[in-house]
C-alpha cells in the first residue's frame, strides 16, 4: 500500500452563508494549498451521519476509518481511554466541560483559560463536595476538559429513560456548551436524572471557591466503556495519530494505532506544525507504517471563540508550517487534507454540513474545476456518498 498522510485541520470549514466576506478557509494564503489542489481529487465528505451532533469525537472516528453508526458509543470512554481510566461496563463517564454563563445562559462555551495546576484543584473540591453522593467521582483531563465517572450509572440512566418514556418524552439527549449557547440552561438540567442534577446544581458555588474563570460544569457525551475493531486487522497496515487532544489519543488507543505525543504537540493555536510533519515522516519510514494522522485543533479553537481572523491564520499556518515540509520530504506520499465538521465563527458552534477534501498525489493530471481548498470551490467536485468513508477512497488512489 502506498504512504497516505491526512491532515484534518479540526473545524476549518465554515458556513459560506454565514459569511459575506469569504470564509476563512477563502480568505487564507494558501499557495500551498492551491497547487496542491490542481493535483488532486478534490470535493466534499460527509463526516457526521444523520442523526448525530457534530461533535469532533463522531468527526473523526469517520476520518479515521470507523463508521460511527456502527462504532460510536459516546466521546467520554474514548477521552477515558486516553487517560488510561478503568471503569466496568455498568458504570457511565461523562465529559464535563467547564463553562462560563450568565443569567442562566451559557456565554463562554469553554473556560480555556484554565491552567492545569488550577483544574487539578477545581477537580480536588468538586471530589470534596460530591463526596456524600459515593458513587461520584471527577477525573481532570486537560484544561476546561474534566471526566465524570459515576458507578452503576448505566442502570440509572436507563431508569430515568424508562420515566421519560412513560411520561411520552423523549429519552436524554445530550450535547456539549458549545451547541447550547444561548439555551436557557434550567430546561436543560431538568432533563438529567435527579443525582446530576444535583451534582450540576452544586457546582457553580464550589467553582466560585476556586476561580473566577468559569462557574458552570456541563455533562455530556456519556457512555460506558466500548472499544474498536483493531486499526491494523481492518485496514491491513499500521497506522499512527499524532495530535496534542486527549479525544484523538483514546480514539487511537482504542483503534490500536501507534498515538504519537510531544510536549510541544499542545493542542493549542502554538502547537509546533513542522515537528508533527516531521514525526509523521519518521513513523513511515518504516516499511510497514503506511498511514499517519496529523491532527491540528487550532481552526477549531477559533472558531469557538468567534474569531474569525484567527481561524484564517491556522489555516495559513498549516499551509506554511506543515504541508511544505510533507512535500519535501516525502515526495512519493498521498496527502489529504480535510475536516472533522465545520465550526462557523459566526456561531461559535458546529453545524452539519459536508466538509471540503482534497486528496493529493503528485502523478495525478492537473485539474481545473476545482482550484482551491474552500467550501464552494471543492463544492465543484466529486460528492462523496453519505456512508462512504473517506480513509477507504484513500487506499484506492494512484
Amino acid at each position: 500500500m502506498h504512504k497516505i498522510i491526512v491532515c484534518i485541520a479540526d473545524g476549518a470549514a465554515d458556513a459560506p452563508s454565514l459569511c459575506p466576506e469569504g470564509t476563512p478557509l477563502e480568505r487564507a494564503n494558501t499557495p500551498v494549498l492551491d497547487i496542491m489542489t490542481r493535483h488532486s481529487v478534490a470535493g466534499l465528505c460527509y463526516t457526521i451521519p444523520v442523526g448525530f451532533s457534530p461533535d469532533s469525537d463522531v468527526g473523526n472516528m469517520s476520518l479515521l476509518g470507523y463508521n460511527p453508526t456502527i462504532y460510536h458509543q459516546g466521546r467520554a470512554p474514548i477521552e477515558a481511554q486516553a487517560l488510561g481510566i478503568s471503569a466496568c461496563s455498568d458504570d457511565l463517564i461523562w465529559r464535563v466541560t467547564l463553562c462560563c454563563t450568565e443569567n442562566d445562559l451559557i456565554t463562554t462555551p469553554c473556560a480555556s483559560s484554565i491552567t492545569s495546576e488550577e483544574a487539578q484543584n477545581i477537580v480536588a473540591a468538586l471530589n470534596n463536595a460530591f463526596a456524600h453522593h459515593g458513587n461520584i467521582t471527577v477525573v481532570a483531563n486537560k484544561s476546561y476538559r474534566l471526566l465524570l465517572l459515576q458507578k452503576d450509572g448505566h442502570a440509572q440512566l436507563k431508569a430515568h429513560n424508562e420515566i421519560l418514556r412513560n411520561k411520552k418524552l423523549p429519552e436524554l439527549q445530550t450535547c456539549g456548551p458549545h451547541m447550547l449557547q444561548q439555551t436557557p440552561l434550567q430546561a436543560q438540567v431538568a432533563q438529567y436524572p435527579e443525582q446530576l442534577q444535583q451534582v450540576i446544581k452544586t457546582a457553580p458555588k464550589v467553582l466560585s471557591q476556586c476561580t473566577d474563570k468559569t462557574n458552570c460544569m456541563w455533562l455530556w457525551g456519556q457512555g460506558s466503556p466500548y472499544s474498536l475493531p483493531n486499526f491494523p486487522d481492518k485496514h491491513g497496515t499500521n497506522g499512527c495519530i499524532i495530535s496534542g487532544t486527549p479525544l484523538l489519543h483514546g480514539l487511537g488507543h482504542m483503534a490500536g494505532l501507534d498515538v504519537i505525543k510531544d510536549t510541544s504537540f499542545t493542542g493549542l493555536p502554538d502547537t509546533d506544525l513542522a515537528k508533527k510533519a516531521y514525526a509523521a515522516i519518521s513513523y513511515l519510514q518504516a516499511p510497514e507504517n503506511t498511514i499517519a494522522f496529523i491532527h491540528v485543533d487550532a481552526p477549531d479553537h477559533y472558531g469557538h471563540i468567534g474569531d474569525a481572523k484567527g481561524k484564517r491564520s491556522a489555516i495559513e499556518r498549516i499551509d506554511a508550517e506543515l504541508l511544505p515540509v510533507l512535500l519535501r520530504e516525502m515526495p512519493e506520499a498521498c496527502i489529504a487534507v480535510t475536516a472533522d465538521h465545520l465550526t462557523p465563527a459566526t456561531t461559535k458552534a458546529h453545524a452539519q454540513g459536508a466538509v471540503p477534501f482534497i486528496a493529493y498525489h503528485p502523478t495525478l493530471p492537473k485539474q481545473t474545476t476545482v482550484r482551491r481548498f474552500t467550501e464552494l470551490e471543492c463544492k465543484k467536485g466529486v460528492h462523496l456518498a453519505e456512508d462512504t468513508l473517506l480513509l477507504n477512497v484513500l487506499k484506492t488512489l494512484r
